[in-house]
């Protein structure tokens, strides 16, 4: 693995409050992809398991709702369900609501109480980008320096990288939400199932356009004529999540907020 300092671009702030309408133009439709998982280099994990066999869904079993609702307010502290339960809701047969909390959360849940079916990364979401359309889907975080917003949350992650060979050279590092867990701080902890990349897109300019992705679902290389768009910020720690448009948004900080246009995709096992 090459450690190069990487200048941090996309420098310029973008008013932006929590909304997915954050690309300037809506998405055309985006051909459906193929998830071909492709060697990475040494100090990155690399994706497990392929997408072939397995269905994408939001949650719209109350049952389930009501247990994973059950389940945040019994795992984590009171003073934690403001960005927590708080924030879900079930309304005309589905969860509404979603952050980076939610999500990582929930992929703990169903390790231990629905081990058949399992959370969607943003590589799962590539495979059928027209079904999230009208939705924001949390994927990953972005970690890209150790002195900006969210520089203790970052900070936490980075020793743990750290311990597995990750530089502040290697850095920018997109990580997955889905194989990892929460302390009772909410903070961000690695397992032997986290999978994480040195990502050089989550530093491209602001608003980059972009079509091809890779084995984590990232920008490979900008394409100008195509209306997809990735968003970046110089943070030390942001949420990254599938915006309505098909773009991918890598630049908002607060890892907390959440409202009803929010989805938790799941993937589970294809009857028959």
């Amino acid at each position: 693995m090459t450690n190069q300092n990487h200048q941090i671009l996309g420098n310029k702030k973008r008013t932006s409050r929590f909304n997915p309408d954050l690309a300037e133009q809506i998405n055309k439709a985006v051909e459906r992809g193929e998830f071909n998982p492709q060697h990475t280099p040494e100090g990155e994990e690399t994706p497990r398991g392929t997408l072939p066999s397995e269905d994408l869904s939001f949650i719209q079993d109350q049952d389930l709702y009501n247990e994973f609702r059950e389940y945040l307010e019994t795992t984590f502290l009171p003073a934690h369900q403001d960005k927590l339960s708080q924030k879900l809701s079930y309304v005309n047969g589905v969860m509404k609501g979603s952050n980076s909390y939610i999500a990582v959360a929930m992929d703990m849940f169903l390790k231990q109480q629905r081990p058949s079916i399992r959370t969607a990364t943003q590589a799962d979401l590539e495979t059928d980008l027209q079904k999230f359309k009208e939705f924001y889907v949390d994927t990953g975080l972005a970690l890209r320096n150790l002195t900006q917003e969210n520089k203790q949350q970052g900070i936490h992650l980075f020793k743990q990288l750290n311990k597995r060979g990750i530089s502040e050279r290697d850095l920018p590092l997109w990580i997955n939400l889905r194989g990892l867990t929460l302390d009772n701080n909410l903070n961000f902890n690695l397992t032997d199932e986290s999978q994480y990349k040195i990502a050089q897109c989550l530093n491209w300019k602001l608003g980059t356009h972009y079509s091809q992705t890779d084995d984590f679902g990232l920008p490979t290389q900008k394409d100008l004529n195509s209306s997809r768009q990735i968003w970046t910020v110089n943070y030390s720690l942001s949420r990254a999540y599938l915006d309505k448009y098909s773009g991918l948004d890598s630049s908002y900080p607060s890892l907390a907020d959440s409202n009803d246009s929010g989805r938790v995709v799941v993937a589970k096992p294809r009857s028959g």
